[in-house]
């Protein structure tokens, strides 16, 4: 509760022998709950393997090229079946990702088993509002509270896993109440696993540590907490191969990450199973 609910401690680290940060993260696998409640209900959902279903949303508002080209190779590289909305880089809206087209997606129950929601857009957090955090999407919101009164819909979760790509989708405006997030807004509304973060996050880092994250859930079979905490270690990796399964136009960014710089990869936990 209150400002612990913003800790990353999969960032905590110690000096090693070697003069080299040693974090957490390194050492275990490490998830978040916002109650023993809700940890425990999550847990009882039944495991699906992860289907080529996917709704892939970027750039809606127009304003984030890179979230843009993040979502289009997602989409292409690992979800060829699935559906995009928003805008592929500097091109033209692909269907506009409005707050309609995602709850319409959700209401049918993700298409099948296991499917996969992307959203690289932006997130608000406004401090104690009716609708306290929400993600801006074309000419609309979506708020937490709106996910969570969805609840009572019979064709939610289904849902596999909600990756957040937007700056502070795991903060709440609500006195920093983590139930009120919207990464937990989309578990309680049924998904099995979401990705969020606790902070504004680069557009370029945040581009290649979320195309690793599905090329590790993908390609490599991984659950979706393994899969991210793989592509967080290749970001803290200074020896790592810069060419390594990313496209040209993410490769390109990677000189330019630090391993040591929290923000690059620090602010994304997972929940869930």
């Amino acid at each position: 509760m209150g400002a612990l609910g913003l800790v990353p401690w999969h960032a905590a680290w110690e000096q090693g022998d070697d003069g080299r940060r040693r974090y957490a993260l390194q050492a275990a696998e490490i998830s978040y709950a916002a109650s023993a409640r809700l940890l425990c209900e999550v847990a009882a959902r039944p495991a699906v393997a992860h289907s080529g279903a996917a709704l892939v949303v970027g750039n809606p508002t127009g304003d984030l090229h890179y979230a843009g080209e993040e979502a289009d190779a997602v989409q292409r590289a690992f979800y060829p079946r699935g559906q995009f909305l928003g805008r592929r880089g500097s091109g033209p809206a692909d269907g506009a990702g409005s707050p309609q087209e995602v709850l319409s997606w959700l209401r049918k129950g993700g298409e099948d088993e296991g499917g996969v929601l992307h959203l690289a857009c932006h997130a608000v957090v406004a401090e104690n509002a009716p609708r306290s955090a929400y993600l801006a999407l074309h000419q609309g919101e979506l708020s937490a509270e709106e996910l969570t009164e969805a609840v009572s819909d019979g064709s939610r979760g289904h849902l596999g896993l909600v990756l957040l790509a937007a700056c502070r989708s795991h903060v709440s405006g609500r006195g920093h109440n983590e139930a009120y997030t919207l990464a937990t807004a989309f578990l309680v509304s049924g998904a099995r696993s979401v990705i969020g973060s606790l902070w504004p996050v680069p557009d370029d880092a945040t581009s290649v540590l979320m195309y690793l994250t599905h090329h590790y859930l993908r390609t490599g079979g991984e659950p979706p907490a393994k899969a991210l905490r793989r592509a967080q270690l290749w970001m803290l990796d200074p020896d790592r191969d810069r060419s390594a399964e990313l496209p040209a136009e993410l490769a390109d960014r990677v000189r330019h990450i630090d391993p040591d710089d929290l923000s690059a990869w620090a602010g994304f936990t997972h929940l869930g199973q």
